[in-house]
């Protein structure tokens, strides 16, 4: 036997033992996200929050009332206030809903103002859009003695029962201040791209009607 064709055959074999390998471990993480597709640990907080894959039918990004029309509805679980969010990014919020879709006010909609905040600095504003580039967005209202620097990542505030804490938003490209206004407003360059969005994650926080019941002052049962 020719040793030297034996040890190619076994390094052949070892090779393709190991593709084998590799093969089945992929295989076993499409079951296993197959067997969960109903969560996923978004932005920094650690609670559990569920989600449904939409596809983008509709999306206007050059209007001042922008909107978005998923192809999910109230048949796939969605109501009304659910926040949504792109692979980079958030996106927006539910604004209403018939059984197949569902319409969102992104944030690139003059008339939607999510607190978020600098991330690692705790300073928070509202999100306003002038309604001209998609691109940009505004963090505002930041208080005179805010620190902040260019390129500082800007995050939900996980203030509401929307959207938790963390979700990437933007960066920060440059700082200014609006007339006869006190406060200080952050250019951000958002991290998700409206102008080729066509896939998205519909939100879900199994805890949303507890949490806004307690800030309402109505008592919950235990």
């Amino acid at each position: 036997m020719n040793l030297k064709t034996t040890n190619a055959d076994l390094m052949q074999r070892m090779s393709t033992l190991e593709e084998e390998v590799q093969g089945y471990k992929k295989q076993l993480k499409m079951l296993s996200d197959h067997n969960h597709p109903d969560t996923i640990a978004l932005g920094t907080d650690q609670t559990i929050f569920r989600y449904t894959p939409a596809h983008v039918i509709v999306n206007q990004i050059t209007e001042a009332s922008n909107y978005i029309l998923l192809d999910k509805g109230s048949n796939d679980g969605v109501t009304e206030d659910m926040g949504v969010v792109s692979v980079k990014g958030i996106v927006g919020v539910i604004e209403s809903v018939s059984s197949h879709y569902s319409r969102v006010i992104p944030v690139i909609n003059s008339a939607y103002h999510p607190i978020c905040i600098i991330k690692n600095k705790g300073f928070f504003g509202p999100l306003f859009w002038d309604g001209k580039d998609p691109r940009y967005i505004s963090l505002s209202r930041l208080p005179s003695h805010a620190s902040y620097s260019f390129g500082d990542t800007i995050v939900t505030s996980g203030y509401s029962a929307t959207f938790p804490e963390g979700v990437p938003v933007g960066v920060a490209e440059e700082s200014f201040k609006q007339k006869n206004e006190e406060y200080n407003s952050l250019k951000v360059r958002l991290f998700t791209d409206f102008s080729t969005l066509n896939e998205v994650l519909i939100i879900k926080n199994p805890l949303r009607d507890e949490q806004i019941k307690i800030e309402k002052g109505v008592s919950v049962a235990k």
